[in-house]
């Protein structure tokens, strides 16, 4: 009788904990482009790369990697996204000059805003 009662409370209590964590992650991934430019990292760009990477379950990122070098060093930039039906990956070239907007974490720059220099 006791395992009648306590066998579909346990059930529904771990559904209701993983239907939070998944609203959780999807407001996480959504807001994945929402960062804080705290500084600038300017300079033509050396390397691109791009790579599918999983973020939760059956939600997926793109992760940008540039190079990026000026007068005297060369800088890591990462710019993450969340992968969507309207993704489309930035109209960037080698050589192209450009201005980042973004912070530090660690030793590479995280991206925000990309705005390319015309010259």
């Amino acid at each position: 009788m006791v395992t009648a009662i306590v066998i579909p409370i346990l059930i529904f209590y771990f559904y209701w904990i993983t239907k939070k964590e998944l609203a959780k992650q999807k407001q996480n991934w959504q807001t994945l482009e929402d960062i804080k430019h705290e500084a600038r990292v300017e300079g033509s760009i050396t390397n691109i790369s791009i790579v599918k990477k999983r973020f939760y379950h059956q939600y997926y990122i793109m992760v940008t990697t540039l190079q990026i070098q000026n007068q005297t060093q060369i800088y890591t930039v990462i710019r993450k996204q969340p992968l969507t039906d309207s993704w489309e990956p930035m109209p960037l070239n080698q050589g192209d000059h450009i201005v980042v907007y973004g912070h530090w974490e660690e030793d590479f720059f995280v991206a925000g805003n990309i705005k390319k220099i015309t010259q």
